[in-house]
């Protein structure tokens, strides 16, 4: 069985996942293998048995789902007008919460951030377990029990925190800790170079099924970047029950996205992931420069 080699540069490609998407669809097609897909060349390469499939059924496949052979456009473009969105973002943000007033918890950090972290961190909770959740066929048992693993995990930290002395110079640590690890985790979504050796794929699809409230309560514990940093952030609290109201809000802001999904997923097609994991990275790291800014000030 001769190979050949079928090297293609492709319009779409914006955010690593697509590149994920493009491997997982192409190695999925009979007579193709040792599929590669290069994010910043936006270039895919594979190897294909021509007497199972051929150079124009390739190009039909890439075309149908998203991704269609061209000149490459829309990944350093779309990089260019994210790092302006996420700017604009940060000044924007930073206005409303300075002229809305909303509730303040010890430190000056604001529940309101706190709700809006967690809508923003929706988007990203759909790729993360927005699987797992549809499996359990009941959004709404899956995220009650959600919420209630994450404020255990909010009154554990506030407790931890408790017997620790948080100094207005700790203080500001913890903050400027959070938020890096929130830029972090949203540069990881990103793509860059630096960050792709520390998130080498997707996590594959989660199909296991039980007790929907069971199942949304033991994702409290789920290793996550931005849920590690709102353990931080409830830890500097330094009591538990204001540990675990900072994590019961967080889980209710991105409780909106994830019912929104549940309600709306069969209708959201996966052409549109990319745009929305895009978007995600770009609100995430935005909200992590916020927490780095408080911090510092």
């Amino acid at each position: 069985m001769a190979m050949h080699e079928f090297r293609r540069r492709v319009d779409g490609i914006i955010c690593p996942n697509c590149t994920y998407e493009i491997s997982r669809r192409l190695s999925g097609a009979q007579g193709v293998s040792d599929v590669k897909t290069n994010y910043f060349r936006s270039e895919v390469s594979l190897l294909y048995d021509e007497q199972q499939i051929t150079e124009p059924e390739l190009e039909t496949l890439l075309r149908n789902i998203g991704y269609p052979v061209g000149k490459g456009r829309s990944n350093l473009l779309s990089d260019a007008i994210g790092v302006l969105c996420i700017i604009g973002l940060y000044f924007l943000l930073t206005f409303l919460t300075g002229i809305v007033p909303v509730p303040s918890m010890e430190g000056r950090f604001s529940f309101g951030l706190v709700f809006l972290t967690g809508v923003l961190g929706g988007f990203h909770c759909i790729g993360m377990c927005g699987g797992i959740m549809l499996t359990q066929h009941n959004p709404i048992s899956y995220n009650g029990g959600r919420l209630l693993g994450y404020s255990v995990m909010g009154l554990i930290f506030g407790a931890v925190g408790s017997y620790l002395v948080f100094s207005l110079r700790v203080k500001s640590i913890v903050f400027i800790l959070a938020g890096g690890l929130v830029i972090l985790f949203g540069l990881q979504m990103w793509g860059l170079p630096l960050f792709r050796m520390l998130r080498p794929g997707l996590p594959s699809p989660c199909t296991f099924r039980g007790a929907p409230f069971v199942v949304g309560t033991l994702t409290g514990i789920m290793p996550c970047g931005l849920l590690t940093s709102m353990w931080v952030i409830a830890a500097s609290s330094a009591s538990p029950l204001k540990g675990m109201a900072v994590m019961l809000v967080f889980g209710l802001g991105t409780c909106v996205c994830m019912l929104l999904f549940g309600l709306f997923g069969d209708v959201i097609t996966r052409k549109y992931n990319k745009y929305i994991l895009k978007a995600s990275a770009m609100l995430i790291i935005t909200m992590g420069l916020m927490l780095l800014m408080k911090g510092i000030r």
